[in-house]
């Protein structure tokens, strides 16, 4: 998923802001979701997957602070930005304190908040565990011949290789559309072995 596409909630209790703030990330390809209360976030957060939470600093009921603790208490990988139009020392340290990625006093530049919640959501993507691929060791080659014209979903020596090895790919889908142009005799299997060795990683 791109990264402009992840979902935003933004907590605010001012309808003007809120309603700007939204029309304005939205225009710049973000996917926003808003909330009027800290009470409301939190519900939203128990139930759907959010990139970043935008919080006013004051809001009825709970306050930010106290809405991104409890957000975080729910899924802890929950990111956040504070702004406020009562910025204080004390609010501001608690903020760091419990890993809020930034502090915005009012009135602020609408480019720095984008800029906050562009790179939070790259780290997000960058921590994200990659796809998991076995890494095979080609062992006695066999130079088996596909009989299948490379529809390896109907080929059980294909089928049990992926069943007992997960994802697999000797020779490429480029390569493939190549051994198609030739005679069936030499159309060779794109797994090419009947004998694979498991490997933790990839020898560089």
């Amino acid at each position: 998923m791109e990264v402009k596409k992840k979902k935003i909630l933004l907590v605010e209790d001012e309808a003007v802001l809120r309603e700007a703030l939204q029309e304005w990330l939205t225009d710049d390809g973000y996917n926003v979701e808003v909330a009027e209360s800290g009470e409301e976030a939190i519900e939203k957060v128990k139930n759907e997957e959010f990139g970043v939470i935008v919080l006013d600093l004051r809001l009825p009921g709970i306050d930010g602070l106290r809405t991104f603790e409890e957000a975080k208490d729910v899924k802890p990988e929950t990111q956040g930005v504070i702004i406020t139009a009562y910025p204080s020392k004390e609010t501001q340290e608690k903020a760091k304190e419990i890993g809020l990625l930034d502090y915005l006093p009012k009135p602020f530049q609408i480019e720095d908040l984008e800029k906050i919640i562009s790179g939070a959501l790259e780290e997000v993507e960058e921590k994200k565990p990659k796809e998991k691929h076995v890494w095979l060791e080609l062992g006695a080659v066999s130079f088996r011949i596909c009989t299948r014209n490379y529809e390896c979903g109907h080929c059980a020596f294909a089928q049990d290789l992926q069943d007992r090895f997960g994802t697999i790919a000797v020779i490429g889908e480029d390569e493939v559309e190549k051994l198609k142009q030739l005679p069936g005799n030499k159309r060779l299997c794109r797994y090419t072995s009947v004998h694979f060795v498991k490997k933790d990683e990839a020898k560089v």
